[in-house]
């Protein structure tokens, strides 16, 4: 009917309005503090039950080396610490 008055043909579901954006669950990385994003990373579960996730396996490894964050220049902690960035 519509299209029969001259009136373009509109899908509803299309508005601009009605658009939403597609959210994504990310985790943050227990060692350096970045984005996890979905099928990335290494979960690690502690004796205690503790449950850390870790983006990659440098992180991982410097986590169970005892490394700390801070001393790293590549990490939000060293950032933090120095007053970089934000």
């Amino acid at each position: 009917l519509a299209q029969a008055l001259g009136a373009p043909l509109r899908c509803p579901c299309r508005d601009e309005q009605s658009l939403a954006a597609m959210v994504i669950k990310t985790d943050l990385c227990a060692y350096t503090e970045y984005r996890i994003y979905p099928g990335r990373g290494k979960r690690f579960v502690a004796k205690d039950g503790k449950v850390s996730f870790f983006i990659n396996s440098k992180a991982d490894a410097l986590f169970h080396h005892r490394i700390k964050p801070s001393k790293l220049r590549w990490t939000q902690a060293w950032r933090r610490m120095n007053k970089k960035g934000k």
